[in-house]
Formats: C-alpha cells, sequence, structure tokens
C-alpha cells in the first residue's frame, strides 16, 4: 500500500482529476444508454478484486517479472488500438529473454484453429483469414492494432492458439466460455511443458475468480504447477489512485506481488475510443467505403477542454467575423475524415480560397496527420488519432476565443511575429490533447529526443533528417531555451535563432512544432505544480497577438512563468 506519509495531492492535482473524473462519468453515461454491461456482476467482480494501487513499476519491472513467470496473463480492451500494441510489445520483449513461447488469443475461436495456422504458415492471405473467420461480424475490432500481435508471433516462430467459442454477445455464457478457454490453455501448456505461455483476453476475464481459477484447476489435474503474472491495462481506478499519490506519470504500477497495471492511455482516451467504435458498430450498414465520420467525437473533445476553461458552449454567445452573436456550440466547426486531395481542392474552391491553400493543407496532413483551417472552420484528419484531435480542437477554442475563426485573409506581421504566434498555438493544442490524454508526453514520443546525441548512421535510419540537420534542429532547441531562460542578460537575439526563424517553410515548421509542443508539455506540468491555473489558460487561448513584437513577448513571459517545469526533456546548457 503506498506509504501514509505520503504528501496530499496539490489542489491543482485534484482539480484535474475530478475534471478527468466528470468527463469520463459523463462517456459512460453516453456508452451506457447503448452498452450496459458494465452493470453486470461479472464486471464488477473483475473491478473490486483485481487490486489497488501499491508502487509504480516501469516497463523493466514488467518485463522482469514477465520472464520470472511461466503463465502471464495480458488483459485486453478491445477498442483501443494501444491495448493491443502494448501487448505486441510485452510479446515481444518476452520472447527475446525466452527459449519458447506459446500465445493464447481470444480473437479466434477454437474450432477456426486449422484457419489460424494456415495464416500463421503463410498459407493463407490476410484477407481470406479475416474472411474465414467472419472477423467483421464475430469480433469487429480495429484490425490494424490485431494485425501487431501477429506479427510478433510470427517474426518469433511463437505457436498461436485460439481460445474463444460462440456465442460472444451478452453474459448468459460467459462463464462457459471461461471454461472452454480454461481447456484451451490447459492443453496449450501441456502441450509445451517448456514453453512460457501468454493469454491474451479481454481484461474482465483476468479477475482472479474467472478464466485464472479455470486454468489453475485444470492444470493442477495434469499436476502441474504454473508460476502466473497478470498484467492488466489502463484501468481508470488505478489511474485515479496513482495520480493521487504523486505518480501520474508512471508506466506501470504494481498492484500486488503477481498482478501490474500498464498504462498506454488515460481514462478519457480510453473510453472515447470504445464510443467511438460503438458508433462504428450502429453504422456497420453504412457502404464500408464511406469514410468514417468522426464528428461526435472531436465535438465532443471540444466541449472537454471548453469545460475546462469554464465555458459553457450551450450557454455562451460570441461574435464570429461576419457573423451576429452566436452561441459556441453553433460555432463548432465541420469535421472532414478520410477525404482524398481532390476533395479537399475541391472544398478550397467552393469556399473561394487559394488552390495553394489547399496544397498548404495536404501538406500538412502528410505531415502530421491532422488540420484546423480558421478560415473555413473546419478540421481536417486523416488517420484517426485522439491525441491529434484533441490538439485540432484546442487550435479551434484558441481561434475562436480570440476572435479569429473566418478571418478573410491572414495577418501581415514579420516573420518573427508569424513565428512565434504560432509557437504559442502549438503549445495551447497540446496542452489541449493532454485534456484528452494527460498520459502523453512529449519528450518520450519525440524521435528527436528518442536520438539525441546518437550516431549518423542511427538518426539517418530512424528518423527523415539528414544528421547535420537533425543536429541543427536540436541546437536551435538547446539554445533558444538558454535564451529564453536568460533572455535580459542578451543583448539581442543570437544571430542562429533568427536564421532558424527565417528559414526555408520545412525548417520552421520543425521548429515551430518542437518548440510548441516543448512549451505546451511545460505548461501542462506547471498547471499540475500550480504555477498557472485555469483562469491562466483561458487568459492564453483568448490572447491575440497583433501587435508586433507581442507574440515574442508572450512568449518569454510563459517560458519564464513555466521554467520550474522544465523536466523530462532536454534541459539547456547552463540553466541549472
Amino acid at each position: 500500500m503506498p506509504s501514509r506519509s505520503a504528501p496530499a495531492p496539490a489542489p491543482q492535482v485534484l482539480e484535474e482529476i475530478a475534471f478527468q473524473k466528470a468527463m469520463v462519468a459523463r462517456l459512460r453515461r453516453e456508452i451506457g444508454d447503448v452498452d450496459r454491461t458494465s452493470r453486470r456482476g461479472y464486471i464488477k467482480e473483475f473491478h473490486s478484486s483485481i487490486g489497488r494501487y501499491q508502487a509504480p513499476a516501469s516497463w523493466d519491472d514488467l518485463v522482469i517479472a514477465c520472464y520470472r513467470a511461466d503463465l502471464v496473463y495480458i488483459g485486453d480492451y478491445h477498442a483501443l488500438p494501444s491495448a493491443q500494441e502494448t501487448a505486441a510489445r510485452l510479446i515481444q520483449a518476452i520472447a527475446e529473454r525466452s527459449r519458447a513461447v506459446v500465445l493464447g488469443v481470444e480473437m479466434v475461436y477454437g474450432r477456426h484453429q486449422r484457419l489460424l495456422d494456415r495464416y500463421m504458415n503463410g498459407e493463407l492471405d490476410e484477407l481470406a483469414f479475416l474472411r474465414a473467420i467472419r472477423y467483421e461480424s464475430d469480433w469487429g475490432y480495429d484490425w490494424a492494432a490485431f494485425r501487431t500481435v501477429y506479427d510478433v508471433a510470427r517474426r518469433h516462430h511463437i505457436p498461436v492458439v485460439g481460445l474463444d467459442c460462440p456465442p460472444r454477445t451478452g453474459f448468459r455464457h460467459i462463464r462457459r466460455r471461461d471454461r472452454y478457454a480454461a481447456e484451451r490453455i490447459a492443453g496449450m501448456i501441456a502441450s509445451a511443458p517448456g514453453a512460457r505461455a501468454v493469454v491474451l483476453f479481454g481484461e474482465s476475464h483476468l479477475a482472479p475468480a474467472h478464466l485464472p481459477k479455470q486454468v489453475t484447476k485444470l492444470l493442477k489435474r495434469h499436476g502441474l504447477e504454473k508460476r502466473v503474472v497478470t498484467v492488466v491495462q489502463n484501468l481508470e481506478e488505478i489511474y485515479w489512485q496513482m495520480s493521487e499519490a504523486g505518480h501520474a506519470g508512471s508506466e506501470a504500477a504494481r498492484l500486488g506481488d503477481d498482478v501490474y497495471c500498464h498504462f498506454s492511455a488515460g481514462p478519457i482516451a480510453k473510453y472515447e475510443a470504445y464510443r467511438r467504435t460503438i458508433e462504428l458498430w450502429k453504422g456497420e450498414d453504412e457502404s464500408q467505403d464511406d469514410p468514417v465520420d468522426l464528428t461526435s467525437t472531436v465535438h465532443g473533445i471540444i466541449d472537454m477542454i471548453l469545460r475546462f476553461l469554464k465555458i459553457d458552449p450551450y450557454t455562451r454567445r460570441l461574435q464570429a467575423p461576419g457573423r451576429g452573436r452566436d452561441l459556441i456550440v453553433d460555432l463548432y466547426p465541420d469535421i472532414h475524415s478520410g477525404l482524398e486531395p481532390d476533395e479537399v481542392r475541391v472544398l478550397f474552391r467552393n469556399a473561394r480560397l487559394p488552390e495553394e491553400d489547399a496544397a498548404e493543407v495536404l501538406d500538412h496532413l502528410e505531415r502530421s496527420g491532422s488540420c484546423y483551417v480558421p478560415r473555413l472552420n473546419a478540421i481536417f484528419l486523416g488517420e484517426f488519432s485522439l491525441v491529434h484531435a484533441g490538439e485540432e480542437a484546442a487550435h479551434f477554442v484558441n481561434q475562436l476565443l480570440k476572435g479569429e475563426i473566418y478571418e478573410a485573409v491572414p495577418r501581415a506581421l514579420p516573420q518573427h511575429d508569424l513565428f512565434y504566434s504560432a509557437v504559442l498555438e502549438e503549445a495551447l493544442g497540446f496542452f489541449g490533447s493532454k485534456i484528452v490524454d494527460p498520459s502523453r508526453n512529449h519528450f518520450f514520443e519525440n524521435e528527436f529526443y528518442q536520438y539525441y546525441r546518437k550516431d549518423r548512421e542511427t538518426i539517418e535510419k530512424h528518423t527523415p533528417y539528414k544528421f547535420d540537420e537533425f543536429n541543427e534542429i536540436i541546437d536551435f532547441v538547446l539554445l533558444h531555451k538558454k535564451f529564453e531562460h536568460s533572455y535580459e542578460h542578451y543583448g539581442e537575439v543570437p544571430q542562429p535563432l533568427l536564421d532558424g526563424i527565417r528559414s526555408d517553410p520545412r525548417r520552421v515548421n520543425v521548429l515551430v512544432h518542437e518548440l510548441g509542443y516543448f512549451l505546451g508539455q511545460q505548461l501542462h506540468d506547471a498547471y499540475r505544480m500550480g504555477l498557472v491555473d485555469r483562469a491562466d489558460m483561458l487568459a492564453l487561448f483568448r490572447a491575440s497577438f497583433r501587435r508586433s513584437g507581442s507574440a515574442l513577448a508572450a512568449y518569454l513571459d510563459l517560458s519564464r512563468k513555466v521554467a520550474p517545469a522544465l523536466k523530462g526533456g532536454l534541459t539547456p546548457a547552463g540553466s541549472g
């Protein structure tokens, strides 16, 4: 159990937790209107028996615990792709440290084992396999995420065993499914006595009295006793307990001697993924060629950000350029997902906007996967990402609150003003994504910081940059952080910074992105430390930098205010 002498969480942390819980409760109510499974006793048994937060844990802790075990249960939240990606990553780590591994999966029925064997052996292509097991109708979750598990198994020559049986719908037969899966798991282990067994199954089945109890009972009949470790994922009750204990940034938590919880997403991201999956299922009769409508998802995120800023979009009115005083909810942007380039160009032509603007948006989509266009008041999304949707939702809120949606022409300002204004917008976009998923960490996800100080071959193999270009970008960020830490000691802006700000558009976009995300990470850390509050954030979202020099001044003042939150990333030389 956490130490009783641990300091009480800061008020800002409790405020953020309360906000997150309210948003999760709202999502769960929406989900509950369609799916009432969370009210079932079977689900409640899982949440009441899986354990409580004891201590933070690292990825290495998980891997070591799994290496020491004979049987590893990995809990899956089917609607969340990062859950399958984490499972694939953990299976790979286990395989790299084991003489032999065998994997059991819930996704495939036992009666389809021959089809699964043929797929794993390359005798059946992916499309034929999915059709043969009736993937869409009998499972229906994102195949791209589950594919990562099979790719790892194939790469490491891991036999894969289907564990489930029909019917999957409802709870009437769920314990019968556990008994069936237990028989398959026991047989899988008995037939490969020297192998480490891994089971990937829905999280609720992994309560000690559910599937694991059935397996233990059957193994005893075979005269087998196995060391067991259970790894569950993204449990919100553990997430809250960790946050309250001051360990919100930890990758995992220990819940007992043989139980761990790994985090790849925050609670809002988890339930939003489920809500979106339900929407996809509800629209399954529509043409499969139609792009997925993400309007309700993105508008829900906009609601979250506005409510964080204590703005009710259903009662507050704002003046938008060329319009009357509208309710904020009536100003929400159009959401376009999965559009072809020609469709984007048509939208711009119909709005009488220049062709080069459409080209710029298409380039941005290719680089970043998402884009908010204030003049159209539209968000464009490529491949869906919840954090990218959060960024663009925050960009919309920023432009809305400073009264700059539907602006006829861009502001005519010097390059350095446009640069720092864009950096501040990027920072607010990243902050908005942290409202949706506080577990996001720029320094861990970004290729620059992963490959900092690596050799030329590694950098040019794993990043889109040449070695010299990569180091110039890093040098710019380091020098800029040093400059902003003690700018009053500089007689003028250092020339390398001016050169970067005035460089080619591609380089400028990279520098804006890096400085903006860096500041956005600091802003969120500063909020949790009490250095800024919601009123400060509201003022930032409203700030408009139409006067030359105002954006740089605001950036420098803000960077000084949040300087104590500079952690986890690159520390500028001489900053202390």
